[in-house]
């Protein structure tokens, strides 16, 4: 896939997201509706980037971010967080191409199943219309303290 090429009517760049890119990917997250995360801090997207550098991409354009997509891999399989695209920036191919790009790259570490958390409905639709489908798993979370 190319690294730019033109998505609808927005120039859009998938790159690896950079230590800088912090406070635009939580500002990304809070326009698209995201749920904050107690993980949603500028210190430990620092300190994802520094870990996983792959596996945190931005959708950029005319040097903004638009999207961004977190990718994790557990030798067994892989999983897709945060997709998210800027509403402005919507229906024009962002959020595929992410999902596109961070699958490859799952995939190149050797995921044969990926599954990918969906918190609204319009993810439980984006999903659907990538070829992606509902488990039926239920996943339980708990919050540790800092």
């Amino acid at each position: 896939m190319p690294a730019s090429s033109r998505t609808g009517s927005l120039d859009v760049r998938i790159r690896e997201a950079r230590a800088e890119d912090a406070s635009a990917l939580l500002a990304l997250w809070a326009a698209s509706g995201l749920r904050p995360s107690v993980t949603d801090t500028p210190e430990h997207l620092r300190r994802l980037v520094e870990r996983v550098p792959d596996l945190l991409l931005v959708a950029e354009s005319d040097g903004g971010v638009v999207g961004s997509v977190l990718g994790g891999w557990d030798h067994w399989r892989g999983h897709i967080y945060r997709l998210a695209v800027h509403p402005a920036a919507r229906r024009g191919g962002v959020g595929r191409r992410l999902a596109a790009e961070i699958e490859r790259r799952l995939r190149a570490r050797g995921a044969r199943r990926i599954y990918a958390l969906a918190s609204s409905q319009a993810g439980l639709a984006f999903w659907a219309s990538v070829g992606y489908e509902r488990s039926g798993d239920t996943a339980y979370v708990r919050t540790l303290p800092a």
